[in-house]
């Protein structure tokens, strides 16, 4: 029995199987109906419920089905967006293993120009001969023998005649049996890529002012020029060119004059180097120029053809400028057989040119290598020198020339080399100039010349001078007016006894400064003479600029004396120069006795040369102080 109708009937009292009253019935039907009326309000309850249910489900369902169709179209539009952006820079294929084209995407018209069928029926003839093309048949091999490679470079011409650089990228399609039966692929545009790598390899490789290859750019070529010299067994040349004085323009005018200059030189010289030569810069004001495949003759016109463009004027802003050069040559395989060597043996030659005046060119040769190594052991043991006191002082006597008293000496730096024995300051001394070694030689060179002025006056003679001979270099150096008078002031000599000798190149070079340390060491009583007269750029004006106390004549022109006693008209001159401007002269270089009557006739007050003496060591100048006179003058 149902538990509903169970419990209706023991609400209503009526028992299974047992008679029922009417109103026992009477209730038990009323519950029924009460029942069913639930049944159906539940039911009613239950459907409308549903249906709302159902209307809400349905809701959601179309909310989310367009969610769906609009995030789809949405990824859609992303896509098409994305294919249509890169179809300018990709395109995508396939061929079968006979490398026939199967397929190929709308957007190779966009990246190379070329429509579809063009491109399937003529792509070989596209292609440029890079040799970066030259492996196209060895990567379609390996892709259709079913290797997975790498991606590779392609070099082709667009249709409007530009060349396009692809990256491609391959991979094999294969069957159930494992056998490649297509072969997809993706190409994509790199040549931006490319040109911006092109233009930094550029920059890495050329000189950023002038445009012509850089020091890397040189040596890279050089290697491949030596290996073909070599297979050929031929000749060529390397120009080291360094502009003479260049650093005087970049100090006078400014480093912007000077850069302009550097590239008006590489725009004259450039058009008259063949493509198969090399015109490089390795900085500052230094070329170097590699002359192939020459002959002697072309060698040496190509030189005077450069060294004759530059000596012509240049006008820079609201300048004319002139320059010259001097050049050095190393040729191959006689001067060396690597970069290395021909540069330095250039380098050496170039250097060399100068010595002979700038404005020149020299080649390079054994003799020449010699006397470089041979300089170079020299200014190593100069530097050691001065530690190891191997550096004297001879004094050559100056002397009245109408008496042949003596008045005092000029103190001259000797080297006692322990292998080379006496070496002589022209031997040294513009090496030491070269290296900056001038300066310690210099001080060493004032304080010895005042202890030897203090043993002098031990002898009773304090009524002499010694002079010394003072470089540019060191009367620019800010210390040598304190190097001075800190060695007279130790050596309790009168600054009077002190002269020093400049040149007159002193008066060119950064003149004011120049006056103002001479200005200095004449206030300390020191006296001023201006060496080796006539021979450089002296001019009146100078000499009243220059705080000069006497001139001292170039032997060059005590030479021009002549035996007959004739006018030597340039040496009456200097004379007659110095007695009007109140300065003491001295000639030097006297070695005839002629020559001093001379001098006495045309009252020319001192002289010093070999005919009273020749340089002499400190012993036997103390003696000559203490006798006057020298047995043997020629000693």
């Amino acid at each position: 029995m149902h538990r509903l109708l169970n419990r209706q009937l023991k609400k209503t009292g009526i028992k299974p199987n047992a008679p029922a009253s009417t109103e026992q019935i009477r209730r038990f039907t009323a519950l029924i109906d009460q029942a069913y009326i639930d049944s159906d309000g539940d039911r009613d309850l239950l459907e409308r419920s549903l249906d709302l249910s159902s209307k809400e489900m349905q809701g959601l369902y179309e909310k989310l089905k367009r969610n769906a169709q609009m995030k789809l179209q949405q990824s859609e539009d992303r896509y098409s967006q994305l294919v249509q952006n890169l179809k300018h820079h990709y395109f995508f294929y396939t061929h079968n293993t006979d490398g026939v084209f199967t397929y190929l995407s709308d957007s190779v018209t966009d990246m190379l120009g070329y429509s579809k069928e063009e491109f399937l029926t003529s792509f070989d003839k596209f292609l440029t001969d890079d040799p970066i093309n030259d492996k196209l048949r060895e990567n379609f091999h390996q892709t259709v023998s079913g290797e997975i490679q790498s991606p590779y470079e392609v070099s082709i011409f667009h249709k409007n005649g530009t060349v396009c650089y692809l990256e491609v990228m391959e991979q094999p399609i294969f069957d159930a049996a494992g056998d490649v039966i297509e072969v997809e692929g993706i190409a994509r545009d790199i040549t931006h890529h490319i040109r911006a790598q092109e233009k930094l390899d550029h920059i890495a490789q050329h000189d950023i002012l002038t445009g012509i290859p850089n020091r890397m750019n040189l040596y890279n070529q050089m290697e491949h020029i030596i290996a073909v010299s070599k297979r050929h067994q031929s000749k060529f040349a390397l120009l080291f060119l360094d502009l003479d004085h260049f650093k005087n323009i970049n100090d006078t005018l400014g480093h912007d004059i000077g850069d302009k200059l550097l590239q008006q030189i590489v725009e004259r010289i450039s058009p008259n180097i063949r493509d198969e030569d090399v015109f490089a810069r390795i900085g500052g004001d230094e070329f170097i120029i590699v002359l192939t495949e020459i002959n002697e003759s072309y060698l040496v016109t190509v030189i005077n053809k450069i060294l004759t463009l530059l000596r012509e004027r240049w006008h820079i802003d609201e300048y004319e400028l002139k320059i010259t050069s001097s050049i050095g040559i190393a040729l191959f395989p006689d001067d060396g057989d690597n970069t290395v060597t021909l540069m330095k043996n250039a380098d050496i030659s170039m250097y060399k040119a100068k010595e002979m005046g700038r404005d020149n060119f020299s080649f390079f040769t054994d003799a020449l290598n010699t006397e470089v190594q041979n300089e170079m052991r020299l200014e190593q043991d100069m530097l050691k020198a001065l530690d190891q006191n191997e550096f004297v002082l001879h004094f050559q006597p100056k002397v009245e020339t109408s008496t042949n008293r003596l008045i005092g000496a000029e103190a001259l730096i000797r080297w006692n080399h322990p292998k080379k024995g006496m070496i002589y300051p022209n031997s040294f001394i513009t090496l030491a100039e070269n290296t900056g070694f001038i300066l310690k030689l210099g001080t060493w060179v004032i304080q010895e010349s005042c202890r030897a002025i203090a043993r002098f006056n031990q002898t009773g003679r304090n009524d002499l001078s010694l002079s010394i001979n003072i470089s540019t270099r060191q009367l620019q150096h800010d210390h040598v007016y304190e190097t001075i008078k800190q060695a007279v002031d130790e050596n309790g000599i009168d600054p009077n006894q002190l002269m020093i000798e400049i040149t007159e190149s002193t008066m060119l070079e950064k003149t004011e400064k120049n006056i103002q340390a001479l200005d200095k060491i004449k206030k300390l009583g020191v006296h001023i003479c201006m060496d080796d007269f006539g021979t450089g750029y002296s001019s009146l004006s100078y000499l009243h600029r220059f705080p000069i106390d006497s001139l001292k004549i170039d032997k060059s022109f005590v030479d021009l004396i002549e035996k007959d006693g004739s006018h030597a008209v340039l040496l009456d001159t200097i004379i007659a120069m110095g007695r009007t401007l109140d300065l003491c002269v001295i000639a030097e270089g006297v070695e005839e006795e002629y020559q001093r009557n001379y001098l006495i006739k045309n009252e020319c007050p001192f002289y010093q040369g070999y005919l009273y003496s020749k340089p002499i060591d400190e012993e036997s100048y103390t003696l000559l102080l203490q006798s006057n006179t020298l047995e043997n003058r020629n000693i």
